[in-house]
């Protein structure tokens, strides 16, 4: 631009240009300067991601981030991931502010206060691509007996081609090649997770991901370029609009009856993967009962209604299906326990569940199906069934493919006036979205007694939460509560609503009297981290703290400015956050630490004149030893008129932000008993903030080493074991090419570890395992 501006003689002193020279100007701008013609939304991703804003422009959306910049005050936009129209295949909003990208082969979630604007502008564009493109994707199987027309797949990219004699609505194509992967054919944690489509040995249909013979013989074989007959297609435009998988009637998606069913019921889902109609017992009701539109009736019997696949053997799969009938109706009252208990039958079940994923829709149909148009003897029967199915959407998720069904089945008798259970509906509806989104619950049931309380009928329990300075807060924590939903209750109690405001806060739990101290992921459960700890440690704590301290302070609510006083007062008061003099203090610091006194003083409501020895008490005990009390005394009196008519909270927000400019504000401290660097004197104290790792004398507080946090590459904690009698975390510096370790004995070494890992890597900190030492990263 600058190289344009010169060559065309062109400055604030001589604006004017001719029209070529005004039209390159904004070209090499549209082409050079990354996010000047887009439109800014503010945006989260998922933990970890550090994305803050959603471009989008003429050319795709590019995913930013705030940093400072070296000359611009206010920081400048960075560019984390890029991506073109040419690989979005459509956009959805599944949950309200949460926008879903579908690509050719990932997806990519964000959360906006704007989704429903993106999700227009960006259908704008792609809608604006397709109209000169002469490629389309299938989202559904086209499988003719006609030999003249195409059989193509769903995800195959046809070429469309003029067709002779032209036909509305119609076009010649060719198969390219198989690409695309819907999101339900992706393999989610094992090959063994939902249902794909495909061909095997030239014949189409519906299969297990990752193996098995094809359920549907009569497929073509897909045309290949070359063969006239097999390459031309009657194609409808509209067939390869990415819009879902809607179901053409007739073709081998449907079931032999050719009923055209509602979109993503449960009916639908039963025609196109439970087991042939000719397998079903005598007597067996119809697949679709109109008076009752939620209705599935298929009764259970014992045997399992998905076809089974290839990720357990063929003589396997049957008896693991026969297991879910069963246990389904004894733990609904309709079958006998015979010597069980109810908990005992819903650990098989969990368990079952959790060690064969493939099984998970067998275990949700089952239920689904017993508590749809029960006619039980047993009173209850019905309610234990829906209890069942909030249990088991807590744990386990279920695929991709049947997850559009359940939800649609969920809704349906949540919002049909006049249906019972309508209630428990919704909570399943929302355990279901948790479940997908935070991956489930892992402490399956024993004896724990949070889980005890749910099977009486509770599903919610009252936790003790601790903020800084003692205040408690005792939340209702949901079966399916998170860490991150006690940051966002907290946060909001404190009038923080943004996305990029919770991620600065962490819970922590507090085992072995405070000794031990590990911050959970907030995809940790809280039940279960409840669960684990009452195993270890009855008198567990949980804290919750700021760690990052990236957006600027706030004074207007009482509670963020008691928590955070509260906080920083400690390691104040140990004049952690500057160094100490040598000497006697300078007048500008004894000034400002005699002010610090008097407002901590006001801050507890005394309006009378502090005595020597509380002016003692507010002083850092390094600082306090340079002057004589009385000194510090009538120092402390000279501010007194101006602090006089301050409220307490008033006082308290003065203090935080006189202690915001000091150095070493907003750090983690950790005592360091030995370092293997020989660079950094020991012992001495370590500060860990969004600068980096600081180390600082023990004496002065001064900063002896630093190191930024860029040039940080990893992190591992080790404790004591039978061969390493001391804890200490090792951290890999420098890059990939002439990488160096550092070690660090500490006390406080699970603490350590983890908030530097929330600093370089925020949200990848421990999601379970704390007790144990053995962190897990959030799903």
């Amino acid at each position: 631009m600058k190289a344009l501006f010169a060559q065309n003689q062109l400055d604030t002193q001589r604006p004017l240009a001719t029209e070529s020279v005004k039209r390159a100007v904004v070209s090499t701008a549209r082409d050079s300067w990354e996010v000047y013609f887009s439109r800014l939304f503010p945006a989260t991703g998922s933990v970890g991601t550090g994305v803050q804003i959603l471009a989008v422009s003429h050319t795709g959306i590019k995913l930013l981030r705030m940093v400072k910049g070296s000359r611009e005050a206010g920081g400048k936009l960075q560019v984390l991931r890029t991506y073109s129209f040419a690989d979005i295949l459509f956009v959805t909003i599944p949950s309200q502010n949460m926008l879903e990208f579908n690509l050719a082969s990932e997806k990519v979630i964000l959360f906006s206060a704007r989704a429903h604007q993106v999700k227009t502008l960006v259908d704008d564009f792609i809608l604006e691509l397709k109209k000169d493109s002469d490629y389309v994707v299938a989202v559904r199987n086209f499988l003719p007996e006609d030999p003249a027309l195409l059989a193509f797949h769903k995800g195959d990219i046809i070429h469309l081609q003029p067709l002779e004699p032209p036909r509305m609505g119609y076009s010649a194509g060719c198969v390219v090649r198989k690409k695309v992967v819907y999101l339900e054919e992706l393999r989610r944690r094992g090959p063994d997770f939902g249902w794909g489509f495909g061909t095997i040995h030239g014949r189409g249909g519906r299969r297990w991901v990752g193996g098995g013979q094809p359920d549907c013989g009569g497929g073509q074989e897909q045309g290949r370029p070359g063969r006239d007959r097999a390459n031309l297609v009657g194609l409808a435009r509209s067939l390869a609009l990415p819009q879902g998988p809607p179901v053409r009637a007739g073709s081998p998606d449907r079931a032999e009856d050719g009923l055209t069913l509602p979109p993503y019921t449960m009916l639908e889902f039963a025609q196109k993967y439970f087991r042939d109609p000719q397998r079903r017992p005598q007597g067996d009701p119809a697949l679709c009962d109109p008076a009752h539109p939620t209705s599935l009736a298929l009764r259970v019997f014992p045997s399992p209604q998905l076809r089974p696949g290839d990720p357990l053997r063929e003589e396997e799969s049957p008896s693991l299906g026969q297991v879910f009938p069963t246990a389904v109706m004894r733990f609904m009252g309709d079958a006998p326990l015979k010597g069980q208990s109810e908990l005992d039958v819903l650990y098989t079940l969990l368990k079952l569940c959790g060690d064969h994923e493939v099984m998970r829709d067998e275990c949700y149909c089952q239920v689904v199906k017993q508590i749809t148009d029960n006619t039980s003897t047993k009173q209850d029967s019905c309610q234990r069934g829906w209890r069942l199915l909030y249990i088991v959407a807590a744990y386990h998720s279920c695929s991709e493919v049947l997850q559009p069904h359940l939800v649609r089945f969920l809704q349906d008798v949540s919002r049909t006036p006049g249906l019972p259970f309508q209630g428990i509906a919704k909570a399943c509806e929302q355990n279901v979205q948790k479940t997908l989104r935070f991956g489930g619950r892992v402490e399956l049931p024993l004896s724990s007694p949070p889980f005890s309380l749910s099977q009486a009928g509770r599903s919610s329990k009252r936790q003790l939460f601790l903020l800084p300075g003692g205040l408690e807060r005792h939340l209702k924590i949901k079966t399916c509560t998170v860490a991150l939903d006690v940051v966002e209750e907290i946060c909001a109690e404190m009038a923080l609503t943004r996305p990029e405001a919770f991620s600065e806060y962490v819970i922590f739990v507090v085992t072995n009297r405070g000794q031990h101290v590990c911050p959970l992921s907030r995809c940790a459960y809280i039940l279960d981290v409840a669960s684990e700890m009452e195993q270890v440690d009855g008198g567990y704590m949980l804290w919750f703290r700021r760690v990052l301290w990236d957006q600027p302070l706030k004074f207007e609510n009482e509670l963020y400015v008691t928590m955070h006083y509260n906080q920083v007062l400690p390691d104040y008061l140990k004049g952690l956050f500057s160094s100490v003099p040598a000497s006697r203090p300078s007048d500008q610091q004894s000034q400002q630490v005699s002010k610090l006194a008097l407002l901590q003083h006001r801050a507890k409501d005394h309006s009378y004149l502090p005595s020597v020895r509380e002016v003692q008490d507010y002083i850092p005990a390094q600082l306090y030893r340079t002057m004589a009390g009385s000194a510090w005394l009538n120092l402390v009196g000279q501010h007194r008129q101006q602090t006089q008519a301050l409220s307490p909270h008033q006082a308290r927000a003065q203090f935080l932000g006189l202690l915001s400019a000091l150095p070493m504000f907003g750090s983690s401290f950790f005592f360091v008993q030995s370092c293997s660097n020989v660079a950094v004197p020991a012992p001495c104290i370590l500060a860990v903030n969004q600068n980096g790792l600081n180390f600082l004398s023990t004496e002065t507080h001064e900063l002896m080493v630093k190191l930024p946090l860029k040039e940080i590459q990893s992190t591992r904690t080790q404790r004591p074991t039978a061969s390493s009698s001391y804890p200490y975390v090792e951290i890999a510096l420098g890059d990939v090419t002439a990488q160096r370790t550092m070690q660090l004995q500490l006390e406080q070494v699970t603490e350590a570890g983890e908030v530097l890992k929330v600093l370089k890597w925020p949200g990848a900190v421990s999601s379970g395992g704390c007790a144990r030492g053995e962190p897990a990263q959030c799903p």
